[in-house]
């Protein structure tokens, strides 16, 4: 009996927390050791700064230009992290088989239209280089750190995005609207709906980490000052349709988020006071929107007509489609212009064929998102990514309705940084959860029962 009392008052200290305490195992450590992607780091301070690219940085000619090279640095310095894709969602093999069908695409199209077809090798690789930004950033991050440190690095030419667009706009400033005042910001090869929607996804994603991650004090400031310049930037762009998809977007998380309570009454005083202090510039341009025949303006009114022709195309091609990047070609529509319907050009470009993959490859982001969100921890980064990458999608599914916000690098490649770190920052919440002794203990470690004819007490 003796014997067996030390045993007894250790399990009794135990149960007391919980569990037995010498079967525990310590959380996840953070590695101090884990080696740092500052080549893709680099890379993407860059990737939205258009205007530089093209300004200060030489293309030297034969695909030496500042995304090839960039890409294949942090590529390289993705290897040398030693990082893993996660496993535990569907979205990768589904971005595969969209990369591998869309140059299967470029093929058919080289079969149906004939002439100025040598840039469009060039302009699938540039926007296959961005979706492949998910595989970068899953490789180059090994735990929490790694993440704050990545959207620390998103948030660093936000300041300088801000002061080209400021001035850009006190150039052209106006008390009402006219279609002088669309500009671009530090999307120069770009336009403004472009710009706008890069900081549609921007400002909901930093929303989304503001509300709902713990995170230090100087980050959770320089998440509001990111989002500041991303507010102006969709406010000058003058684009009707990033004014809905931020509102979609905003809506979402904060009606999503596990505290949502706390934002009605935010929600609702924005809604009566925001309006009242936009320019009326901005008004007038949110006002002209309408649908309505006979009363659309010219821009509302091409794209119908271009919807038009791109489904007349797709019944010509309806299992591949007429090929990538030939809708535009004169030959398949009289006005040679894109589709301004991100969705109607897969289906006329790619046929059946593509748009289920393509189709199953967003839905397979929102189940990873909406999966993250429901089961992370409250708090987590994983929590805060998922929840602002649903509100992201959301708007993103909007803004496709009406032109291309998916295939351009400069405007889309942070989308894909984002979904990255939170497919990573799940898998680190889960691992973290399993080893911190939320399974189990082992039998071994569990109190023996006690022998028969010895008295217990």
């Amino acid at each position: 009996m003796s014997a067996r009392l030390p045993e007894r008052r250790a399990t009794l200290a135990d149960a007391r927390g919980g569990r037995f305490a010498h079967a525990r195992v310590p959380a996840v450590a953070q590695r101090t050791d884990a080696r740092q992607n500052w080549l893709l780091y680099a890379f993407l301070v860059l990737l939205p700064l258009q205007n530089l690219q093209t300004g200060y940085i030489p293309n030297l000619g034969g695909g030496f230009n500042f995304l090839n090279i960039g890409f294949g640095l942090a590529l390289i310095g993705a290897w040398s992290c030693g990082g893993a894709i996660t496993r535990w969602s569907s979205v990768q093999w589904w971005v595969f088989a969209y990369l591998a069908y869309a140059f299967t695409s470029l093929f058919v199209g080289y079969a149906n239209v004939a002439a100025d077809t040598g840039d469009h090798f060039g302009n699938l690789k540039d926007s296959m280089l961005a979706v492949m930004l998910l595989f970068l950033v899953q490789m180059s991050v090994s735990d929490a750190d790694s993440i704050k440190r990545l959207i620390v690095v998103t948030l660093l030419p936000l300041p300088y995005c801000l002061r080209v667009l400021w001035s850009q706009h006190a150039s052209v400033s106006s008390w009402h609207y006219s279609d002088n005042l669309r500009i671009s910001g530090t999307f120069s090869l770009l336009g403004a709906n472009e710009y706008a929607a890069f900081c549609v996804t921007m400002s909901i994603v930093l929303l989304a980490l503001v509300l709902a991650a713990k995170v230090s004090r100087p980050l959770r400031m320089m998440l509001f000052a990111g989002i500041a310049c991303m507010a102006i930037g969709v406010m000058w762009s003058y684009s009707r349709t990033a004014y809905v998809a931020l509102m979609l977007g905003v809506a979402s998380v904060g009606l999503l988020w596990r505290g949502r309570w706390k934002m009605v009454a935010p929600l609702f005083v924005a809604a009566l006071i925001v309006p009242a202090l936009m320019p009326a510039s901005v008004v007038e341009r949110f006002d002209s929107t309408t649908i309505e025949e006979g009363k659309r303006d010219e821009s509302t009114e091409m794209r119908f007509e271009f919807w038009h022709i791109a489904w007349d195309n797709f019944t010509e091609h309806p299992l591949f489609g007429s090929g990538y990047h030939t809708f535009h070609h004169p030959e398949i529509n009289p006005r040679n212009m894109d589709t301004h319907n991100f969705f109607m050009r897969e289906l006329t470009e790619k046929g059946l064929i593509g748009f289920f993959i393509t189709a199953g490859m967003l839905l397979s982001m929102l189940r990873a998102c909406w999966r993250t969100m429901k089961q992370a921890p409250a708090g987590s980064l994983a929590y805060a990514l998922g929840l602002g990458m649903v509100g992201a999608w959301l708007a993103l599914i909007l803004g496709n309705c009406f032109g291309d916000r998916f295939t351009y690098y400069p405007m889309i490649g942070y989308f894909w940084v984002y979904l990255g770190l939170m497919l990573k920052a799940r898998e680190l919440a889960d691992a973290q959860a399993k080893t911190s002794g939320d399974r189990p203990a082992p039998a071994m470690t569990r109190r023996p029962p006690p022998a028969r004819g010895i008295a217990r007490g």
